[in-house]
Order: structure tokens, then C-alpha cells, then sequence
């Protein structure tokens, strides 16, 4: 009996080690307010940095970023966060004050900054 009650809990271990590796990724959708190509080379990368982020992707027409990511690494805010860090409002999470992204006039050639 006493061999029967270790195997069982070796069985149950490992199931439920097995469910917590195949965690399904996690996407959101939100909106970021960059103007061009450079600045989405910028948004991705900020996303991209945060640990758990597996893709990252903004459309310049618009204004949607896509990110999958494993949520027992980070959260929406937290990627929201790396990209309000760079001057991008991200969602609700605006830059800080004097840390907004400054676009000039021709910002479809580059952003200036």
C-alpha cells in the first residue's frame, strides 16, 4: 500500500508539473501614440525588452500594438510601462512629465530626439 501512495504521488507531481509548463501565452491589444517606422522600431523594442514578451508588434496606420507574452513572467501594465519609459503613452500609462516622445514636422522621415 505504502509503494502504491508513492507512486500515485509521483504521478500527481508530475501532472501537475506538466500543467504549469504548457501554460498558454497571453495576448493583448492596446493602443501606443507613435507617429512612424522609427518610432515603432522604438515601441517594439521597449516590449520586446521585457522578460516573457515573445512577440511584439504596432501598426503605424492604426496605432495598434500586439503583444503575446507568458503571464507568470509580466503583465500587460508592465510592458505598458517599458514603452511609456521611452515616451510612448501606452495604453492608460503616459511618459513622464518631459519625458513624452517629441515628433517633429517631418516625422514620416524620422523622429527627432
Amino acid at each position: 500500500m505504502r509503494r502504491f501512495l508513492q507512486i500515485a504521488c509521483m504521478a500527481f507531481l508530475l501532472a501537475a508539473t506538466a500543467l504549469q509548463v504548457e501554460a498558454k501565452p497571453k495576448t493583448a491589444k492596446f493602443t501606443v501614440n507613435g507617429r512612424c517606422a522609427r518610432c515603432g522600431q522604438k515601441i517594439e523594442a521597449a516590449a520586446k525588452s521585457v522578460d516573457g514578451v515573445q512577440t511584439a508588434q504596432w501598426d503605424e496606420v492604426s496605432k495598434e500594438m500586439v503583444v503575446t507574452f507568458d503571464s507568470k513572467k509580466t503583465s500587460k501594465k508592465e510592458i505598458q510601462q517599458a514603452i511609456a519609459n521611452v515616451g510612448f503613452t501606452a495604453g492608460k500609462i503616459a511618459p513622464q512629465p518631459g519625458k513624452e516622445k517629441k515628433h517633429d514636422a517631418n516625422c514620416k522621415e524620422g523622429c527627432s530626439k
